[in-house]
């Protein structure tokens, strides 16, 4: 059974062509965000996928070692005509996908689905999570899906090709000399906020805790131009470590980072004010673009009063 297609199809393969992601190699960022989706829905396999005229291709899959589908029949071929999540409880069932592959020979039993639509409203593929056995997802479950196709198509239109005159395209912080402090207490993330900053030409110093950027804040002798901190810290938090470095240093920028944006009440007033917050997850092109825009404000947007 043939899929419907799309309204304005012609111009959405056209949108999706002027990405260029068709046939790339695998890449950490997306499958970050399909491992977070089979996570959050408790579900063994999620994907990435994006559609042409004939096939659903696989940009990332977790617990799915496929790189292609035939698009008639598909789940994700259906889940880009909905506005918001398409949900298949019983596919063995459902006239549209009992004669599919995933479900006759991988034994796909639950399909769940969200268009990744860009800015220009054209859906050009699909966030996905599926099951062998039947399964529900919650209100949050679904939120979160939602969520995470925001965040994928963020990634997508950072990442879109432009040819921009080069009289117009502003310049990057990337060629000034720039210093910034990393100050998160889990390791990893550390490590990679250092990584990725480092690598795009940024001069990087690094704390484990708000104590520990606190001290080093005081001793460096250079000026720290922007301080990229966590929220939540033991012994100094993200917030306090702001008061007590503008204390210090009035002209410093800062940059929070937070899973917790919504549940904190003196964050949420400090967002209400301008401060400079980014929720996690998040990508790596999207904390380069936030630094970014934070060094290229003439002042920081704190929220603090006077």
């Amino acid at each position: 059974m043939d899929c419907p297609l799309t309204q304005n199809e012609r111009s959405r393969l056209e949108s999706l062509r002027s990405f260029r992601i068709l046939g790339t190699s695998r890449e950490q960022a997306f499958d970050d965000i399909a491992r977070l989706a089979s996570l959050v829905c408790d579900t063994p396999i999620a994907v990435i996928a994006f559609i042409d005229e004939q096939k659903v291709w696989f940009k990332a899959t977790i617990g799915l070692d496929l790189d292609e589908l035939p698009r008639d029949g598909s789940f994700c071929a259906y889940a880009i005509l909905q506005p918001d999540v398409l949900i298949v409880p019983d596919p063995i069932s459902d006239e549209r996908f009992m004669s599919s592959l995933l479900v006759k020979q991988l034994g796909i039993q639950f399909y769940a689905g969200i268009p990744l639509t860009t800015d220009d409203a054209y859906p050009l593929g699909a966030l996905a999570v599926m099951d062998r056995v039947p399964h529900l997802l919650t209100a949050e479950q679904r939120d979160s899906l939602r969520i995470l196709a925001r965040r994928m198509t963020r990634e997508l239109e950072l990442r879109r090709p432009r040819e921009t005159p080069a009289c117009l395209r502003p310049t990057s912080p990337t060629s000034r000399d720039v210093t910034i402090l990393v100050v998160e207490d889990d390791d990893n993330l550390r490590n990679l906020l250092h990584r990725t900053l480092e690598g795009n030409g940024f001069s990087v110093l690094s704390a484990a805790d708000g104590a520990d950027a606190l001290r080093l804040c005081q001793q460096h002798d250079g000026a720290i131009d922007l301080v990229v901190s966590d929220v939540v810290m033991p012994r100094l938090n993200g917030l306090e470590l702001e008061r007590r470095i503008r204390a210090i240093r009035l002209e410093t920028k800062f940059l929070l980072i937070t899973g917790f944006g919504d549940q904190l009440p003196e964050l949420r007033e400090r967002i209400k004010h301008g401060a400079n917050v980014l929720e996690k997850p998040f990508l790596s092109s999207e904390l380069v673009r936030r630094v970014e825009d934070t060094l290229n404000q003439e002042k920081a947007a704190t929220g603090t009063e006077g």
